[in-house]
């Protein structure tokens, strides 16, 4: 939270306020429901470009380059929602997002609230990072995104 707030403060509000409000509050709804018995070790930043294919099962890959981090199982999901900026850019970008999100709670029986939750954090807070190291045009690109499903009139942002 101390994150988005500063950083997008300090940037000068690169986002619609809504964006940042709706990060804000489902990163406020999900640390008061923050239960250890119910958390696992998660990879931290379980995307793509850490993974690397199997060299004993062909088709397989394997996550690598861990954070490590004591969280609930929609953590690492979330993170696979902050990316692919090009095809929601040029799609729907809601409808494109809440598919994603089904399958994924479909493929894991993860909560697809959750899931969409900490993909919407996860993308807010990797945009302004990214602004913060001057990736500008892919900060941009992540942020309207956020900006679009912080605009959908969905269940999930409720």
């Amino acid at each position: 939270m101390e994150f988005i707030e500063s950083v997008w403060r300090d940037l000068g509000k690169p986002c619609v306020e809504g964006t940042q409000e709706l990060a804000l509050s489902f990163a406020t709804e999900n640390g008061a429901a923050f239960d250890p018995n119910n958390s696992v070790l998660v990879h931290g930043d379980a995307h793509s470009h850490n993974t690397l294919g199997s060299f004993d099962k062909k088709g397989r890959y394997k996550f690598v380059d861990p954070d490590g981090l004591f969280a609930e199982p929609a953590y690492d999901l979330g993170i696979s929602m902050r990316g692919w900026n090009e095809e929601l850019l040029v799609g729907d970008a809601i409808t494109l997002g809440q598919a994603r999100c089904r399958t994924l709670a479909s493929l894991t029986g993860i909560d697809e609230r959750a899931i969409w939750q900490w993909g919407f954090m996860e993308r807010v807070s990797t945009s302004l990072l990214m602004l913060q190291i001057s990736m500008t045009q892919s900060g941009v690109r992540t942020l309207a995104v956020a900006d679009l499903w912080a605009d959908a009139s969905i269940s999930w942002n409720r």
